[in-house]
């Protein structure tokens, strides 16, 4: 549109030698349609002119109504807007997980995260996958390439935590934490891993935790025929049957009343029916079962275990 105002002004300037404002007054009327009188007749020259411009600006004309028209009824506007305010979200976001790709791996991620009050970024360079399965509502995304450095900026990559790269290319999940290392050398990188040869390029990449998805499934798949009980037990704890949670606090949630008191005096059982399965430090191994001696110390964490009532007793008593 700004092209055919310029073409229109130069071309009533230099045939039929108009100023420039009434140059640009016999453009504004002629692109607009309304119809006009001249004080002086046209020459040949300015109305060939005139008939090729008007012909020409009413496909210009028609191509910006039906645009906008597509944009503000077809949703795009409403797009946008989201798209918009999203992106401020995401900006305001802290300790959070930036997950790439959106496929079944990074879905299941995306759910286990909602569930637990993580907060997350998904970053999906796919359109259908976005249009089928993403509610812009709802979910924070970045629309592009997980590899890219920009699109990490924009997942606001400085405040995050951990990523979780789920695409099926591992040489694209080496270039995610080639790049993610770069912009920010401590976060937790964890992978998704279809070739298993691949692994130490992955670790040298900068990848904290490999996970290959087609191995577990396999060994789930023959544990549920050697190990069934222990199949069942570990869903209990996962949630999936009766009802059953599992937690780790670290010993900064604790209210400080608790601290450096010992197992055996904190009485969880009695006071949450809740129990404590493990006891670790963030810089060592875990100790299951633990003696009912062992303290509450500074960077330590406990598992506690129990049905959703009981851990949602330990909270209220235990965690500030």
């Amino acid at each position: 549109m700004a092209l055919s105002i310029l073409t229109g002004v130069s071309g009533f300037m230099l045939i039929e030698h108009y100023s420039l404002l009434e140059a640009l007054y016999m453009t504004i009327i002629t692109v607009s349609t309304v119809g006009y009188q001249v004080s002086e007749p046209l020459s040949s020259a300015g109305k060939l002119f005139v008939s090729i411009y008007i012909v020409l600006n009413l496909g210009i004309f028609a191509y910006i109504v039906s645009y906008i028209a597509t944009y503000v009824f077809e949703g795009e506007f409403q797009k946008e807007f989201y798209k918009y305010f999203n992106f401020k979200g995401i900006m305001k976001l802290k300790n959070h997980v930036i997950v790439c790709g959106y496929g079944r791996n990074g879905r299941r991620a995306c759910q286990e995260l909602e569930h637990q009050g993580t907060p997350f970024v998904v970053i999906e360079n796919r359109k259908e996958i976005i249009d089928e399965y993403i509610d812009p509502k709802t979910t924070p995304l970045i629309h592009g390439d997980a590899g890219s450095e920009e699109i990490l900026l924009k997942a606001n990559i400085e405040q995050a935590t951990h990523i979780i790269s789920t695409l099926p290319d591992d040489a694209q999940n080496v270039f995610i934490a080639l790049t993610a290392k770069e912009l920010k050398p401590d976060i937790f990188v964890i992978s998704r891993l279809s070739d298993p040869h691949a692994e130490k390029k992955l670790k040298k990449a900068g990848v904290d935790e490999v996970v290959m998805p087609d191995t577990l499934g396999g060994r789930h798949m023959a544990h549920l025929i050697t190990k069934p009980y222990i199949i069942k037990f570990l869903n209990m704890l996962d949630g999936i049957e009766g009802g059953f949670e599992v937690e780790e606090y670290y010993f900064e949630q604790f209210k400080d009343e608790f601290k450096g008191i010992s197992i055996q005096d904190l009485h969880v059982r009695s006071k949450a029916g809740a129990n404590i399965l493990a006891v670790g430090k963030r810089s060592s191994g875990l100790q299951i079962n633990p003696d009912p001696d062992t303290t509450l110390k500074e960077d330590w964490y406990f598992i506690v275990v129990g049905r959703r009532a009981s851990m949602q007793q330990f909270k209220e008593v235990y965690i500030r």
